[in-house]
């Protein structure tokens, strides 16, 4: 028979004794990618003797079993952000997230523009700022930046757009700053559930084989056009999947299609898992189920775990499956469509502006082509270019500026913005100074800016 144990420290000092006989349970969540882990502790408060902890108090957390199992194992650092008192009867409930421990890179707000760079160091410098300990796998450190604003973000925001370009997740949590690859995990490797073990499953198999072939595309630039290749069947009765992405080289994008058609084939497939308590599966690793069923049985990404304890003993509730990116777009196909609809903007000429125009540029400022544009926007119906380039990227003295990141069409004031091909509505910049009010759109080659708007006019 195994016998539940947790140890609790609030700020060092070790409360488990103090607490023991009054706990009546413990929720311990762990969420996957960027989404903060909380802690929920809930207490027989009937002579209000309980110190009530302070908001920021850090609870270190230890879960597991003290005989015939697994002994408790250490799950993270959680700072106090709210205490809830109650009669009827008396109890404590104490809030906490792993997120508050660095509070400040979700608070204070940024304007600078980043060039020349790599994501290791950047990650660096903000780990610094916020005195936490940055943690980089893989090769994410090394990855390159020429350029990058951050315009009135917090730092976990410009972070995470980081992130999302470089298909990496980051994650403040126990006073690190961690950076790991999509689906990859800062703990150790895949744990494996026996069928046996579980006391209640369930699972969903989604769009299994609904696509008959995948096409990808890339840019020959020996002639500057784009080609299509193509993995599976094309013309067939199933319909093609078009990924979004443009690709470097041919080699580069037949790979990305056949990866996309192979995980197309296998589907989505979500499974929830009620078990004894297991502290050993973590949020953002892997998990190995065996005995369950053929199309079940697997390796597969851990989304989210709850850890309860209570009155009725030790449970763990874990939910996993396909990673989630590759097939997140299965309700509007990705054939062409999943654009935002109506005006995201009007064109104008607000910040430094010689008269109305659009600026269009790349959010990393790399090279950006009337063709760019013209794929994703709309300006009143028409191609972008149709109202003429009257400034390209490249160097140019104005402003007090040399160089220009952008490219300008003569547009008229007032002009409504619309996004095509998958294009979808990213932020409101707000006023950004020399650019004027600004607005971010999510293309598939990656975050475009929409410079010189319409005061009040972006979404």
């Amino acid at each position: 028979m195994t016998t539940p144990a947790f140890r609790i420290e609030a700020n060092g000092g070790d409360i488990t004794q103090l607490i023991a006989d009054r706990l009546l349970s413990m929720r311990l969540n762990e969420q996957a990618e960027q989404q903060s882990d909380s802690l929920e502790i809930t207490l027989d408060d009937r002579d209000k003797r309980i110190p009530v902890p302070s908001n920021g108090t850090w609870l270190r957390v230890w879960l597991g079993y003290s005989s015939g199992g697994r002994k408790p194992v250490y799950m993270g650092a959680f700072a106090v952000d709210e205490v809830e008192l109650s009669m009827g009867p008396r109890s404590m409930v104490i809030k906490a997230t792993a997120s508050n421990t660095a509070p400040t890179l979700q608070k204070e707000q940024r304007t600078k523009s980043w060039h020349n760079t790599t994501l290791g160091a950047v990650v660096q410098e903000i780990a610094g700022r916020h005195n936490v300990v940055p943690v980089i796998k893989g090769a994410l450190a090394s990855q390159q930046i020429k350029h990058e604003d951050q315009t009135n973000e917090s730092d976990q925001a410009f972070l995470t757009r980081l992130a999302e370009k470089f298909k990496a997740t980051i994650k403040p949590a126990d006073g690190r700053l961690v950076v790991v690859p999509r689906g990859a995990t800062d703990n150790a490797g895949s744990v494996t559930i026996r069928q046996e073990e579980v006391t209640n499953w369930r699972a969903t198999l989604k769009n299994r084989g609904a696509y008959g072939g995948v096409k990808a595309k890339w840019l020959d630039r020996t002639v500057n056009k784009e080609k299509v290749v193509t993995a599976g069947e094309s013309g067939g009765a199933l319909p093609v999947f078009e990924e979004k992405q443009l690709y470097k080289t041919q080699a580069e994008a037949q790979k990305a299609a056949e990866s996309r058609l192979q995980s197309l084939r296998a589907g989505e497939v979500r499974v929830n898992i009620t078990l004894p308590g297991r502290p050993d599966v973590n949020a953002e690793g892997m998990v190995t189920l065996t005995g369950f069923r053929g199309e079940v049985d697997g390796t597969w990404n851990v989304k989210n775990v709850t850890h309860d304890l209570g009155s009725s003993g030790y449970v763990t509730t874990v939910e996993c499956g396909t990673q989630g990116e590759e097939n997140n777009d299965w309700t509007t196909g990705r054939n062409g469509g999943g654009s935002t609809t109506g005006t995201i903007a009007r064109t104008g000429s607000s910040g430094d502006s010689t008269g109305p125009h659009l600026d269009a540029r790349w959010a990393d400022g790399r090279p950006i082509s009337a063709a760019d544009a013209d794929r994703y926007l709309r300006i009143n119906g028409r191609a972008p270019s149709s109202y003429g380039v009257t400034s390209s990227y490249g160097p140019r003295n104005l402003f007090g500026r040399s160089f220009h990141y952008g490219i300008d069409f003569g547009t008229p004031s007032g002009s409504s913005v619309t996004l095509i091909n998958g294009a979808s509505y990213g932020r409101n910049l707000g006023y950004t100074g020399a650019g004027g009010y600004a607005v971010e759109i999510n293309t598939p080659q990656g975050p475009m800016r929409l410079l010189h708007l319409q005061a009040g006019s972006a979404r």
